[in-house]
């Protein structure tokens, strides 16, 4: 027996308000163009942090292949294993080559994907659609989650984001209809999500949630619904034992020394202590936006109560129970999932934090956001159901006027994104533009950056050498070079093959007496280098040095060997 859909009936007034009956495009339509609007200013910004070296990897690795069977991560080997979100930097990349605002409207494309996938779970669980289109708006305008969006190397939370919705939207098809195709989607996008990044994960929670309840309430069905959770149990079970046979090890390198479970444990302290500024985004916010937000929550909290004593709620069917579930276990799982990176990098939200900095931090509540869209949704919907018009109006009306300030919070921090993105990105505009000056040798390449002060958005973890490899116009010339600074370069990202005589007169790295060799990944080389003790002044001379002064590089290498110019490699 097949179980039967599940169609809510419409109420005069819920068509009058915008409900289910209401034109259909309008809603997709008032989501786009509002992210769009909210977004774009953007769009004008440039590469920043991890950007560099995610760039430059997906342009020398050659092709998306290599990333689903080698350790692909760069700065630590054995810690993650993302190759649908790494493949997806190599397809931008071939797609758009180092043009950021290509790159950039395309995450915001994929942002909207998101926004709408959430937004169809939403009509799937029989929320009313006006109601769907504000939890859904207050979603794709939040500023942690549009901050997100604007970070390229923040892709991975976007595509676990989406696949872990469109599995959800395909979990509660099979529910409802039974249909193969639509527990063959369910899988594969839970799976997709998985190999997007490990917080994708989170999907296993919801689904199992889904289909238990299924089996709990429709005996007939119960043994075709046990059968899907255990499918979906054995899709994570693939993918532990494929990054196990990838990166060696069932654990992760990235926490270092400290103990997963410690890393765990302090990671989940941290995001419960953090979750809340970044939810709220108080700290980001002025007196005025502060003041909107604070009035939609009081008028909204009213008038739920009122509508509430009014027309009381009369249950709120399985599907939304279930939805409100599934919200709160997407709101709580990813954080631990994401306790490990939590610990290592997490910070709190604050008003002297840089609009790039606070992106960087909002990766870590994307999905958790969406999360807490969907439940708002569940929660309101019993109301909105029982209410009159002018009480959906009075629900209506706070809900757009928070969305409303939460967008305009991020269309000024996008603003705010592009504008201090072009400004640090000066040294790297620099950088390339005096290598393409030069005239590299085609072997033991090696150009020293001197008089570098990173921005406190790179830190010293943004090499040269991936500014170089990411930027450069002809990657063919300058794949083969070693790009050094007078700040330490941890990983020189190359061209295979090379020669192993090419790095003198660096080493290779020891970390307690051992040698760390080299990897490749497809056409990718990572080489990681000590710098030697001594330098023999024969070698500064087939060395090129620049040295940064007023916006530009200028070549200082007959300075340095002549000996008026002390320099220290690193």
């Amino acid at each position: 027996m097949q179980p039967r859909p599940l169609t809510p009936t419409l109420s005069p007034n819920e068509k009058a308000v915008g409900g289910e009956g209401a034109n259909g495009r309008l809603p997709l339509f008032a989501i786009v163009v509002l992210v769009i609007i909210v977004y774009w200013p953007g769009v004008h910004g440039f590469w920043g942090r991890d950007d560099f070296m995610q760039l430059a990897s997906a342009r020398l690795v050659g092709s998306p292949w290599p990333l689903f069977v080698q350790d692909h991560y760069v700065p630590v080997p054995g810690a993650v294993f993302r190759p649908l979100g790494f493949a997806s930097f190599w397809l931008g990349a071939a797609l758009f080559g180092t043009d950021y605002e290509a790159h950039a409207i395309a995450d915001m494309l994929l942002h909207l994907g998101v926004a709408l996938a959430l937004f169809g779970l939403l009509l799937r669980a029989a929320i009313p659609r006006l109601l769907a289109v504000c939890c859904a708006l207050l979603f794709a305008l939040h500023p942690a989650v549009v901050g997100t969006a604007l970070w390229w190397s923040a892709r991975f939370d976007l595509l676990a984001a989406l696949f872990v919705l469109l599995a959800l939207n395909a979990a509660f098809d099979y529910r409802e209809r039974g249909r193969w195709t639509a527990l063959l989607l369910a899988l594969l996008a839970a799976f997709a999500a998985m190999l997007s990044k490990e917080v994708g994960l989170a999907v296993l929670v919801p689904l199992s949630w889904l289909w238990l309840r299924w089996a709990w309430h429709e005996p007939a069905q119960r043994a075709q619904a046990l059968r899907a959770i255990a499918l979906a149990w054995l899709c994570a079970l693939a993918y532990f034992g494929w990054r196990w046979s990838v990166l060696g090890t069932p654990a992760s390198g990235l926490t270092g020394t400290m103990p997963v479970s410690s890393a765990i444990a302090k990671g989940l302290l941290d995001w419960l202590q953090q979750a809340p500024g970044y939810l709220a985004f108080w700290a980001r916010s002025d007196g005025a936006r502060r003041g909107a937000l604070v009035v939609a929550v009081l008028v909204l909290a009213m008038a739920v109560g009122a509508a509430i004593m009014r027309h009381p709620a009369r249950g709120t069917g399985r599907r939304r129970v279930d939805l409100a579930v599934c919200g709160l276990c997407l709101l709580v799982v990813p954080a631990l999932l994401q306790a490990p990176v939590a610990a290592l990098n997490a910070a709190p939200l604050r008003a002297d934090m840089s609009v790039i900095e606070a992106a960087m931090q909002s990766r870590l509540y994307y999905l958790g956001i969406s999360g807490a869209a969907i439940a708002l949704a569940a929660l309101l919907a019993p109301v909105w159901d029982t209410s009159s018009t002018r009480w959906r109006i009075a629900i209506f009306v706070p809900l757009a006027f928070a969305a409303a300030a939460l967008g305009s919070i991020s269309h000024a921090d996008a603003r705010a994104f592009a504008k201090r993105s072009m400004q640090i990105s000066t040294v790297a505009r620099a950088a390339v533009a005096a290598v393409g000056e030069l005239d590299l040798p085609t072997s033991r390449c090696h150009v020293v950056f001197l008089g570098i002060d990173p921005p406190p958005e790179w830190s010293i973890y943004v090499s040269m050498d991936s500014i170089v490899k990411a930027l450069s116009p002809d990657l063919a010339r300058v794949g083969h070079c070693y790009f050094h600074a007078d700040y330490v370069t941890y990983f020189h990202l190359l061209a295979a093959p090379v020669d192993t005589g090419d790095a003198a007169p660096y080493r290779p790295l020891e970390i307690d007496g051992r040698i760390v060799p080299p990897r490749r990944i497809g056409g990718l080389l990572i080489d990681y280098l000590s710098p030697p003790p001594q330098v023999d002044p024969r070698e500064l001379a087939s060395m090129r040095f620049l040295r940064y002064r007023d916006g530009r590089f200028d070549d200082v290498s007959a300075d340095v060997v002549a000996g008026r110019l002390a320099v220290r490699l690193r």
